[in-house]
């Protein structure tokens, strides 16, 4: 299925613009804006965001001045369907939903599935295959009510997020304790997609580094996909400033050096993480600090571009705007290593400030202010931040990524030679 945005009205009107897959298209005054309107007084630089990922499409008016309407009415967020009409300025746009690959077509009601099962080819080492015997409900009955895996037993809740739920498990096999993060697909998502997921996120079991989680296995049961990975004893980066506020300089820049040396491995390995953020830098006590691993690397990415993640951009997907390089905003499917830059950067800004470097009250108000491209000083929101340490996360902070440091490596150079001095 794709979706057409087309001019119906307005000093653009026949152009069109179709929209496969999952993406964002942005709109706007601005000349990096998808639709640029530069002439029409009565847009805002940018204006509003949809968000595609067929059968799914989102609107999202980004605190524009003058406001957006869809079917005549004015509307702050708005889901989209065939034959609705966007107004904005002197413009309308209708949305059109074309029949194509079916890629996401509706799965069979979890009720008539009496069991799965599921090879994930691929990789290194033998393919894993996942039996689930007869339909195991993932236990929604309520909440804090761990789902039944094949293979592992006494789950506990560790934290969740925009993906899904991590639990504490241990696994029958040979009784090591892990990790499993859970995920719900997206409502009507296909057995074959989400098999096609599973194909792709096991080329994540290559990347082994001292810096990054492993990840063991994967499969699926009932239709809760599950993820298998190290267990990591200790905190995570954003429980650690909640609870102890804003870091030492020193501190954060020894997190920093090995949050980009995990990076610049996976990095050229061919892997962008796309999910920097303090809740994915798990810690563990060692030797008077701490030893950080990056969690979920790789996941974020082949979750964000299958139909099964639904809408993630423009929706509640756990804070993670706040850390989003601006490129990342507009075209998230084909994010190159300086993206992560980016992200690492804003989390420093946030280990050293306790605060987010762009903050509002809704995602749509984060995504303006990260669009607007004007990163804030450390230093500003806490004078105990070196210039030069404040300086560097800026630099890495750059809206336009060849402002930014050559790679990871260099910003670690950067914020090592900061706090040295």
């Amino acid at each position: 299925m794709s979706i057409t945005l087309t001019v119906v009205r307005g000093p653009q009107a026949g152009r069109s613009f179709s929209l496969d897959g999952h993406e964002t298209f942005l709109v706007g005054r601005s000349a990096t804006a998808h639709f640029s309107l530069p002439d029409d007084p009565y847009f805002s630089r940018h204006h509003f965001l949809v968000e595609s990922n067929p059968p799914l499409c989102r609107l999202t008016d980004l605190d524009s001045h003058n406001g957006t309407s869809v079917n005549g009415r004015r509307v702050k967020a708005a889901e989209l369907h065939d034959g609705d009409e966007i107004e904005a300025g002197r413009t309308v746009l209708r949305v059109s939903f074309a029949a194509g690959e079916a890629g996401s077509a509706a799965a069979p009601p979890p009720a008539a599935r009496t069991g799965s099962t599921l090879s994930v080819p691929g990789g290194s080492g033998p393919a894993r295959t996942v039996v689930s015997p007869g339909f195991i409900p993932p236990h929604v009955a309520g909440p804090g009510v761990p789902p039944v895996l094949p293979g592992y037993r006494d789950l506990c809740e560790l934290g969740s997020g925009g993906m899904g739920v991590v639990y504490r498990a241990t696994r029958e096999a040979d009784g090591a304790v892990v990790a499993v993060k859970t995920i719900h697909p997206a409502a009507g998502v296909s057995p074959t997609v989400t098999g096609r997921f599973l194909r792709e996120a096991r080329v994540l079991q290559k990347l082994t580094h001292p810096r990054v989680v492993s990840f063991h296995e994967m499969g699926e049961a009932g239709g809760l996909l599950f993820f298998v990975m190290d267990y990591v004893p200790g905190t995570d980066a954003s429980k650690l400033v909640r609870d102890r506020g804003p870091l030492p300089a020193g501190v954060a820049v020894a997190l920093g050096v090995q949050l980009c040396d995990g990076l610049a491995y996976a990095h050229a390995h061919g892997f962008v993480h796309r999910d920097v953020k303090p809740g994915n830098l798990l810690l563990s006590p060692e030797g008077g600090g701490w030893a950080l691993r990056v969690a979920d690397f790789g996941l974020a990415r082949a979750y964000q571009e299958s139909p099964m993640s639904g809408l993630t951009v423009s929706g509640d997907y756990a804070g993670t705007p706040a850390f989003m390089a601006p490129e990342q905003v507009t075209d998230f499917r084909r994010v190159k290593p300086a993206a992560d830059q980016y992200a690492a950067a804003a989390t420093l800004y946030h280990l050293l400030t306790g605060r987010h470097p762009f903050e509002g009250n809704a995602p749509a108000e984060v995504l303006k202010k990260v669009l607007a491209g004007s990163p804030p000083r450390a230093d500003e929101a806490n004078p105990a931040v070196p210039a030069a340490l404040a300086a560097a996360v800026r630099r890495a902070m750059s809206p336009k990524p060849a402002d930014r440091f050559s790679d990871v490596t260099a910003f670690a150079e950067a914020m090592r030679k900061a706090a040295a001095g």
